[in-house]
This record gives C-alpha cells, sequence and structure tokens, in this order.
C-alpha cells in the first residue's frame, strides 16, 4: 500500500461519496458540541493552507459554503489528497493536540467506508488504501514517534539499522502481512531495549538480549510506563510465531488490530526510552 506525507505526491486516487462529503464537510466545521471548530475565516485559511487556491471568503452559512467548495473539486483526487492531510496536520492543532486527536479519530471512522486511513510517520499525516470496512478502528491513530531512534541507541548505525526495522514493519502492516509485522515489530523492541540496558549497565551480571528479561529490566528500572510493559508481554510472546509450529500450536494469526496494537506499544515504549536517554 501506498501514501504521502501532506508535502508530497501519491499514487492514490482520492474518490469520495456523495454521502461522505456531506460527513467530511460536518467535519471541517465543526460545531460547538466538538472541539474543533472553525470559524469562517479558519475554513478559508484550512483550504488555502492545503493548496486550494481561489476558494474565496466564506459566503453564507458554513456548512453549505464548505459543501459546495467540495462538490466544486469533488473529481480533483489531488486536492482532495491534499484537504485531508491538512485537515489531519498536526499544524492545524497547535495548541490543542487533543482537538486533533478527536477530528483524525472520526475522520478515519468515516474514510474507513471508502477504503482509506491516515496514519502518521515522523509526525505528519499520510494517507494509505486499506480494505472499505464499516469497522470502527481498534485504536485511535496510531501513537506518534516523537522519538529518534539514533538519539535513544549508543551506535548510530544501530540506530539507523532498527529504524529500517521499523519502516519495514510499517510497509507489512499496511501490506496486510501482518504476521511478518508482529515479528518485526517484537525484534525491533528486543534490539532497542537490549543497548538500553547494556548502555545503562554499571555493575553485576551483564544484561541478556532476551526479551522477557529486558522488558522485565524495563519495568524494575521505570524506564517505560507499567501499561506499555503490561502489552509488551503480549508482543514478546505474538513475536514468537516466528516459530511456525508455535503458530500452529496455538492456531492464532495476527490481523490488522493486532498489529496496530503492538505498533503503538512500540512506538510508546521508544518515546519513553527517549526520556531515559536524556
Amino acid at each position: 500500500m501506498t501514501g504521502s506525507t501532506v508535502d508530497g505526491g501519491s499514487d492514490i486516487r482520492v474518490e469520495l461519496d456523495e454521502n461522505v462529503l456531506n460527513r467530511l464537510a460536518d467535519l471541517i466545521c465543526g460545531d460547538d458540541t466538538t472541539p474543533y471548530y472553525r470559524t469562517g475565516r479558519q475554513i478559508t485559511a484550512l483550504f488555502d493552507a492545503a493548496g486550494w487556491r481561489r476558494v474565496g471568503e466564506v459566503d453564507g452559512p458554513r456548512r453549505a459554503w464548505v459543501l459546495d467548495t467540495l462538490q466544486k473539486r469533488r473529481r480533483d483526487s489531488e486536492a482532495l489528497h491534499r484537504l485531508l492531510l491538512r485537515l489531519a496536520d498536526p499544524r492545524e492543532y497547535l495548541d490543542d493536540d487533543e482537538a486533533r486527536s478527536h477530528l483524525v479519530q472520526a475522520l478515519n471512522e468515516l474514510l474507513a467506508v471508502e477504503g482509506y486511513q491516515i496514519l502518521y510517520t515522523n509526525g505528519r499525516p499520510e494517507l494509505i488504501t486499506q480494505t472499505p470496512t464499516m469497522k470502527r478502528p481498534a485504536m485511535q491513530a496510531p501513537i506518534q514517534l516523537t522519538a529518534s531512534l539514533t538519539n535513544i541507541l549508543s551506535d548510530p548505525d544501530f540506530g539507523q539499522q532498527l529504524k529500517s526495522r521499523l519502516d519495514e514493519a510499517h510497509v507489512c502492516w499496511q501490506s496486510g502481512a501482518c504476521t511478518a509485522a508482529i515479528i518485526m515489530l517484537g525484534s525491533l523492541l528486543e534490539g532497542v531495549l537490549y543497548d538500553v540496558a547494556l548502555a545503562q549497565h554499571t555493575d553485576g551480571p551483564r544484561p541478556t538480549d532476551h526479551l522477557q528479561s529486558l522488558i522485565e529490566l524495563a519495568a524494575e528500572k521505570q524506564w517505560i510506563a507499567q501499561d506499555v510493559i503490561d502489552y509488551a508481554h503480549v508482543l514478546r510472546n505474538h513475536r514468537n510465531l516466528v516459530h511456525p509450529k508455535k503458530q500452529l500450536n496455538q492456531r492464532y494469526a495476527p490481523d490488522d488490530d493486532t498489529v496496530r496494537i503492538a505498533w503503538n506499544v512500540v512506538v510508546a515504549a521508544l518515546n519513553d526510552l527517549e526520556q531515559v536517554k536524556r
């Protein structure tokens, strides 16, 4: 599956049904019951930031004006793509990330019926394709990775290698290769924890690269929040699916929701570990 950042192009074609456009107009405008209400001037600024030129000022009721503007360009895939990315862009919500989170959750629930989803890579929104579904996303938009692996790890080259694993895990996930993504994420967590354990080690037995022991050490030293620790143990068990016989005996196959949780666990752990390094 492919996507793009807000500043780049993409080969994804965006087509939205009339009913979806109607609901999108609601999300753009917001109202007194939502945390992301936009004034007429803010709506114009949103379209301008998305690269929609010559839309003019809001004239009349906000929602009617927005819907009319959307309908005029409903065949313009590139314009719709840019608008969706800007709508989810953290730079639109500098003083209220809760409003962004609320909106992106609602936006992803809407886009799911058309086969699209907003994800975040390095703090920027990305639009990807998926199988159209009425199923509500298992979690809100995936946790943003604010940490840098090269900052966490003692060896910058090792950091680059593990960053490549994280990128590959993401590709596997979005391609529907859920088992591969789970295994990759588990190995990434093991590598990061082992490097941090060695860097923090001062006396006593040298840390091992055994994932369970590393998670227990991270819990003992409070390097990672306890709720993340709990799910890390679940990820450890799933990572063992690298052994085909174990997967057969367990009669278990990870799905999209499983990978989403695993992704959030790993990213949350990385964000916590960067604070330890600092």
